[in-house]
């Protein structure tokens, strides 16, 4: 009976044996073939991208097609700018290099702010703000805008007459907010200024349309001001065609230095 015994629980080990060593491998090969699962899916969906993008980036696909400029224009036009976009246009919708075009068109001396994007399916977006230009600068063909920033336009559309402002290296500004100073106070009484100079000294000269200059100086500015504003209709007015030059440089009055009269006629 012992016997029996044993033999019967020695051959119920060895049969139940294979069963956990099968357990045992699948336990440890379970998180392998798992983990080789996704890597093989994960592969299959990079390579699906990689094709894709491939297809998209393709020359020739997705060709762009037109422009579109937005923007209130003044000087600039879009014939200015349409050979610069027009040289993107059959490249390709994603892959067209437009931090470029932006570049290019940002280099344009009346371009002040522009943005440059892609409109789907086939469109280049430009979207401006032309500088606003205020008047001459120096005795050159530079410009100034309203915001005191210099420029060189290489065309400039608008039609003038434009204020001619003259003055040191960093008084943009400053001479703008004068000339709209004298313009307030001298333009009701018909005196229209076209050209404003301020030397290094810091004093102001002011000439007229008619060709009258004035010298107003450094100081009291706005009170010199405001004295011709009074004198000129009372008492220059009438003669402003044979007034050179009218000196405001006085702590209670004026002097005027008259044109030089013509030559009289010779007689026979």
């Amino acid at each position: 009976m012992r016997l029996g015994r044993g033999r019967h629980r020695g051959a119920t080990s060895l049969r139940r044996a294979p069963a956990a060593k099968t357990g045992q491998w699948r336990a440890i090969l379970k998180p392998w073939l798992r983990g080789f699962g996704v890597a093989l899916v994960l592969a299959a969906v990079g390579f699906g991208l990689e094709a894709g993008i491939r297809a998209l980036r393709a020359p020739g696909a997705f060709p762009l097609r037109q422009v579109r400029v937005e923007g209130e224009l003044r000087n600039l036009t879009e014939t200015d700018l349409q050979p610069l976009a027009h040289a993107y246009l059959g490249q390709n919708f994603f892959v067209a290099s437009l931090d470029d075009l932006r570049a290019a068109l940002a280099a344009d001396p009346w371009v002040e702010e522009v943005t440059v994007r892609r409109g789907w399916p086939d469109t280049v977006e430009i979207r401006l703000r032309e500088r606003i230009a205020f008047g001459y600068w120096g005795e050159r063909e530079e410009m100034v805008d309203v915001n005191g920033r210099r420029f060189h336009p290489a065309a400039l559309r608008q039609p003038g007459p434009w204020p001619r402002l003259v003055g040191p290296e960093g008084r943009e500004k400053a001479l703008i907010q004068a000339w709209r100073e004298v313009r307030a106070q001298l333009d009701p009484v018909g005196l229209t200024l076209v050209k404003l100079v301020q030397d290094e000294r810091r004093a102001w000269r002011l000439t007229f349309d008619g060709g009258m200059e004035v010298y107003v100086g450094r100081d009291r500015f706005k009170e010199r001001l405001q004295r011709l504003a009074q004198v000129y209709p009372r008492i220059l007015a009438a003669q402003a065609d044979r007034i050179a030059v009218v000196d405001l440089r006085y702590g209670n009055g004026f002097a005027v230095r008259w044109k030089t009269a013509p030559p009289a006629p010779a007689t026979s």
